[in-house]
């Protein structure tokens, strides 16, 4: 099993020196790779990709300032923090270390506490950068598709209203019936990627806790099927439910709500006209797990896999041509981990989907 201790490539040129700081930072707790000069770093580090680098700058040879400018040079090493080790008579060189691409500096001899705290802290604000950074990524690829889905059934809804409004369309006709079933279809699918849209945005935001508690899942399930009712009856598709009043669940209402809202409309999207729905719960000691079944046409292999990529989002028209963003599946994917839940997924091209969550029945 791959370690999840934090890695630190210490360089200096005396082992003395080397054996010190590794101990110092082994004994709390972080993984240790050592060289002892320059051109030894950059051999390393074509194989490893440490959290941290503890940089000494004078070294025979490669010194630490044009080790450090090498590392700076490489995409793939540019962002991982480099602190040097200088000696108190070398402080005219610390200018030019930050401008090398240091983030600090600890003078020798320095003391242990110190080393740890600097350390620690720095490894701390490289792990923040790098979430801000792949959060951003993921929301402006979010943010692309979902521009893209709200701009077609908003631009129809208005050219629909404006030839009502200026009398091309009769008002008392058939078409003029259909067009407004039409009109809330696209209206509740543009109404469902603003809700979870906004659901995913909370999510990223770590000031908003899920807040778990003993939650009878029977009603949750009951008041998702309640909210699609209308939508499976318009594809003539029954929703056959199997769940018990007595099985809890301890999760956060909300999120799950939204897990149940995604899978059942994700069914009811993928399902043909007369098609079927069947939602069943079962519980032993420690788990409840939910079942959702549909008869709908299933996913290859190959859209499976997809959708099931880290940070990834995958969307298809539905059985009558529903669109999507493919956020659903992350808000499914995040929140069932989030409330340390199990999720499977089984899925056959024209024999349809099973979604499968497991959550901790007790708290």
């Amino acid at each position: 099993m791959q370690s999840t201790a934090k890695h630190i490539l210490i360089v200096d040129d005396q082992m003395k020196n080397l054996e010190l700081t590794a101990n110092i930072l082994q004994g709390e707790g972080f993984r240790i790779s050592l060289a002892q000069h320059g051109e030894k770093a950059l051999e390393l580090l074509k194989s490893q990709t440490p959290d941290l680098i503890l940089l000494d700058v004078m070294m025979p040879g490669l010194s630490g300032l044009e080790t450090c400018r090498r590392i700076k040079q490489l995409p793939a090493l540019k962002d991982i923090p480099v602190i040097f080790l200088t000696a108190k008579n070398q402080s005219e060189d610390l200018v030019e270390g930050f401008e090398a691409g240091g983030v600090d500096y600890i003078i020798k001899p320095f003391r242990k506490q110190e080393l740890i705290v600097r350390v620690k802290n720095h490894i701390e604000l490289a792990d923040s950068r790098n979430r801000i950074l792949q959060m951003n990524k993921k929301r402006d690829k979010l943010y692309g598709i979902i521009a893209h889905d709200l701009r077609s059934p908003l631009s129809g809804i208005t050219q629909t209203i404006d030839a009502v409004s200026e009398g091309y369309i009769d008002v008392k006709s058939d078409d003029f019936k259909a067009i407004c079933d039409q009109l809330r279809i696209r209206t509740t699918e543009t109404t469902t990627l603003l809700e979870n849209l906004i659901e995913w945005t909370k999510s990223q935001t770590e000031a908003i806790l899920a807040v778990p508690k003993n939650t009878n899942i029977h009603y949750l399930l009951k008041d998702c099927v309640s909210l699609y009712s209308f939508k499976a009856c318009e594809k003539k598709i029954e929703i056959v439910v199997e769940t018990s009043n007595r099985h809890m669940v301890y999760c956060d209402f909300d999120s799950m709500h939204t897990v149940f809202r995604n899978v059942i409309s994700n069914a009811i999207k993928f399902t043909p006209q007369g098609g079927k729905i069947f939602i069943s719960t079962s519980s032993d000691e420690t788990t409840t797990t939910v079942t959702v079944k549909d008869t709908g046409r299933g996913m290859s292999r190959e859209v499976y896999e997809t959708i099931f990529e880290r940070n990834n989002t995958y969307t298809s028209p539905g059985t009558n041509n529903e669109r999507g963003s493919g956020l659903g599946m992350l808000l499914i994917r995040e929140f069932v981990s989030q409330n340390n839940g199990v999720l499977t997924v089984r899925s056959e091209e024209g024999k349809g989907t099973e979604f499968e969550i497991a959550l901790p029945s007790k708290d």
